[in-house]
């Protein structure tokens, strides 16, 4: 099982969108229909304060609602799965995705609670149709990235990482995973400079200083882990960080480096 620094490389969460409503203004809502609406709408403005425990049962009330369907369903998920209930957002997805079998927003959320939970094989062809459907969506790439590394396919997983590098070429979530995957595969040079400068970025995180330490440290003798900076980390944490890098780098087949560093889905 990856130890706790290796479950720190962390893919940033997507913010997915509900439907819209397919009904005409001018046709007269049912009484259950204007309930779902009114709770759609306060679910809505409690999640944009940030509150998705109270969105999330919101939504659920919703659902339960004669006027239901994918948005419901599918924004339940997204709640639960934002607010850290990844065992409640796993059945409302699979919900959503039994109203509207191909919709990408449904399969993307279903198989990112998948991945989350630990099934990267139940996750893979779901993440896989959503990226397919959504060929502009960073977020998507990355989650299947993380599926195929957990599964061992380090081709696709660089090939998945590498688009959603290309789709967002800032952010550092992105750069420090295909520096990863890069360094998972042997290709030291594109590794280092990928990674280079994230651990000082001024909006580095402590997750994308602990990748830049463990593609140092994967890069053998062309690495300079003594270098990268670590905020609110002891040398003793830092010791240990290192230590563990060193056994995935010691792991000599790519598929098993890569299960063995523990690329996750989300925070």
């Amino acid at each position: 099982m990856p130890s706790i620094s290796t479950r720190c490389i962390l893919l940033a969460s997507l913010a997915l969108l509900g439907a819209c409503s397919n009904h005409s203004p001018s046709t007269p809502a049912p009484a259950g229909d204007e309930a779902y609406q009114r709770l759609m709408k306060l679910a809505g403005d409690v999640e944009s304060r940030g509150d998705r425990g109270t969105a999330a049962t919101l939504y659920q009330r919703a659902a339960e609602q004669p006027g239901a369907g994918f948005e419901a369903w599918q924004r339940l998920g997204h709640a639960r799965l934002e607010s850290g209930n990844i065992q409640g957002a796993e059945p409302a997805y699979q919900k959503a995705v039994a109203l509207e079998p191909d919709n990408p927003l449904g399969l993307l959320g279903l198989g990112t609670a998948q991945l989350r939970l630990g099934y990267p094989e139940r996750a893979q062809p779901l993440l896989e149709s959503a990226a397919r459907q959504l060929p502009n969506d960073a977020q998507a790439f990355a989650r299947l990235g993380a599926a195929e590394a957990q599964l061992g396919n380090v081709t696709a997983m660089q090939n998945a990482f590498a688009t959603a590098r290309r789709l967002a070429p800032d952010d550092l979530d992105a750069r420090s995973n295909l520096a990863l995957a890069y360094a998972l595969n042997g290709d030291t040079g594109n590794a280092l400079r990928e990674i280079a400068g994230i651990d000082r970025a001024p909006t580095a995180q402590l997750r994308h200083q602990r990748n830049a330490l463990l593609v140092q440290v994967l890069a053998g003798a062309q690495g300079k882990p003594a270098s990268v900076q670590l905020d609110d980390t002891s040398a003793t944490q830092r010791q240990a960080l290192i230590a563990e890098a060193q056994r995935i780098a010691a792991i000599r087949d790519p598929a098993e480096r890569a299960r063995a560093l523990g690329l996750s889905a989300g925070q």
